[in-house]
């Protein structure tokens, strides 16, 4: 007995801590629909579900430690003082005390449990009647349409519903045309219709090829270039730096030598700069053709 005592007594302390310490949401509030976001009402769900769980393991705790009943006091024995009679029935009505106090607290939980779940679900109908629909439509028909909330696919015209309103890619593709991958934000409560026209592969390759005509084999003919000359100006600028190396620390020891290791630092020096403006022109004429 005095070990169910002490156990109830620690649990009750530890629960009150928790109590305390645990969010206690306004469900009064949480489920007012004061919002369009959608976003925001599955925070609010999992607030909720969350506060549901801590709370019903601590019921569980809590039940786990209530008695289902005392037995009877029972009746004061012959040979038994009248003072250890009192002591014995002062400490009956202590239990009885503290278990019809735990059930009542167990009670009042199991009471906040089933508001918590009303309130979650409660959220999931807004939520539910937040979703908006979209119907695709496409040239020519019979398109797979995926949207990425989704994970059907489904053949134009495609008519998706309970679409959760979000920022969303509609992807559509047909066998000989383009694949098509469209962002759009769908409000909620928005029933959407959008109308697509797929190009078939040949006509988009004849596209690419015509963007092709000077300005894509200009502009990558001028970076390639671009690429060479700085390497080869990279390359005079460390083939000078070796030189002066050896110039300045005495390997070229004649005078004839220090003058034509001068010269050609100077014209490595001369080239860099070449190389490394001739580079800059040819990068500037690439980036010029994204403009015309």
């Amino acid at each position: 007995m005095w070990i169910n005592i002490i156990a109830g007594i620690l649990v009750s302390t530890v629960l009150c801590f928790s109590a305390e310490g645990a969010p206690v949401p306004d469900l009064a509030k949480l489920t007012t629909e004061d919002s369009e976001d959608y976003g925001e009402y599955t925070r609010r769900i999992e607030l909720v579900e969350t506060s549901a769980k801590v709370l019903e393991d601590s019921l569980q705790v809590k039940m786990a430690s209530i008695e289902d009943s005392l037995p009877p006091l029972a009746p004061k024995a012959d040979d038994e003082s009248d003072s250890v009679y009192e002591a014995r029935k002062n400490q009956y009505d202590v239990d009885m005390h503290r278990t019809m106090r735990e059930k009542e607290d167990a009670a009042a939980m199991m009471s906040r449990l089933g508001e918590l779940k009303a309130a979650a679900n409660t959220l999931k109908k807004i939520q539910m009647g937040m979703f908006g629909s979209l119907l695709v439509n496409t040239v020519p028909e019979q398109a797979s349409v995926k949207i990425s909330s989704q994970p059907q696919t489904l053949e134009s015209p495609a008519h998706f519903v309970q679409v959760v309103p979000e920022s969303l890619t509609v992807t559509v593709n047909l066998d000989g045309y383009e694949t098509q991958n469209i962002p759009l934000a769908l409000k909620a409560r928005e029933n959407r219709e959008m109308d697509v026209t797929l190009v078939a592969l040949a006509e988009a390759t004849e596209q690419v090829k015509e963007g092709w005509t000077w300005r894509g084999y200009a502009r990558v003919s001028a970076f390639v270039a671009a690429a060479g000359f700085l390497g080869a100006g990279l390359l005079e600028n460390k083939m000078a730096s070796d030189r002066a190396d050896d110039y300045n620390n005495l390997a070229v020891r004649t005078q004839k030598d220090r003058d034509a290791a001068e010269r050609s630092i100077d014209r490595r020096q001369t080239l860099r700069g070449v190389y490394y403006g001739i580079a800059g022109a040819l990068t500037a004429f690439g980036v010029a053709t994204f403009f015309f």
